[in-house]
């Protein structure tokens, strides 16, 4: 192949790099990660996910479905140390400036939704790095960027956003408070039926009632 073929092909992949607005990312380091979390034994199930970043570009289907959640059979506040959730990497996105879940709080059982403005704060904490506190007690640890935002849905709507990198401490962003979804689950499409809670939760609710409250803003 010449020269001027392979010229040709860059160029034509550059454009598609452009087109598709991978080049517009701009961040320190390959993508981002957005996961979710729900409070101990308070189950969830996440229907939808939708990312837009800071240059209006909308990225689908980046809800999880489960998320991460412990089983405590005394309590249900959240950790002290929060994970960064189930989830995946936001792909060819810059900074996140909007993320819309829709979700089902299977404990109660109910269907909310949110949109969250993500504030210039918590994008500015996102390329910050810090030492990972895991590793070996008494050495150096290599820094890690707070390239993750781990959402936490918890019943009556509760919603916590935090910053965090890994191995790094979870830095509380935000908290905010959703709406119900009138058409409840799947939109409407499931004749309001939701998803089983699964045999721990179950057993957590059978002793306890759901602590509201515990995860208030």
């Amino acid at each position: 192949m010449n020269r001027a073929a392979l010229i040709g092909i860059w160029l034509a992949f550059s454009l598609c790099l452009v087109a598709r607005g991978e080049s517009k990312s701009h961040l320190p380091y390959s993508a981002w990660r957005l996961g979710f979390l729900a409070p101990p034994n308070m189950e969830v199930w996440t229907e939808e996910a939708i990312v837009e970043d800071i240059h209006d570009r909308r990225f689908y289907g980046y809800e999880s479905g489960t998320v991460s959640m412990g089983y405590n059979p005394n309590a249900a506040t959240w950790p002290r140390y929060v994970g960064w959730g189930a989830g995946r990497y936001v792909t060819g996105a810059a900074l996140p400036k909007r993320i819309y879940v829709r979700w089902q709080s299977l404990v109660e059982p109910q269907t909310y939704s949110v949109t969250l403005e993500i504030p210039e704060f918590a994008r500015q904490q996102m390329l910050l790095q810090a030492p990972a506190l895991i590793g070996v007690a008494g050495l150096a640890h290599d820094p890690e960027y707070y390239n993750a935002v781990a959402i936490g849905l918890a019943p009556g709507g509760i919603v916590r956003v935090w910053i965090t990198g890994p191995g790094l401490e979870a830095i509380p962003m935000m908290c905010v408070k959703a709406q119900v979804e009138p058409k409840g689950p799947y939109g409407g499409q499931s004749n309001g039926k939701y998803r089983p809670l699964t045999a721990k939760p179950q057993a957590y609710l059978q002793a306890h009632p759901i602590p509201y409250g515990t995860w208030g803003c």
